[in-house]
């Protein structure tokens, strides 16, 4: 092997090093990145689900409102105005 190809074999092998070097450090922040991607859809999930219950409770309260007047007082205090339900029409 001449002098010549073996400092291009050697260049060739030192770059293959630094950019595998390159790559593990890439892959690390990668994955500290996706940690932190999927610890802030875990928080989006729990309000999503905080905001399910929450227009659950106040569908059941205004239910409830319909036929308690205390209840009806207590949301329209809390900035809910009801308007009466409508009166089922008989079908033909």
């Amino acid at each position: 092997m001449k002098r010549w190809q073996f400092t291009l074999l050697l260049v060739i092998g030192i770059a293959c090093i630094c950019l595998s070097l390159v790559t593990i450090v890439f892959a690390r922040q990668n994955r500290k990145l996706q940690e932190a991607v999927q610890a802030q859809q875990s928080i989006i999930n729990k309000g999503s689900l905080s905001q399910q219950i929450g227009t659950n409770l106040l569908r059941e309260m205004a239910a409830v409102a319909q036929t308690d007047e205390k209840m009806r007082q207590l949301l329209k205090d809390n900035g809910f105005n009801l308007n009466p339900a409508p009166a089922a029409s008989p079908n033909p």
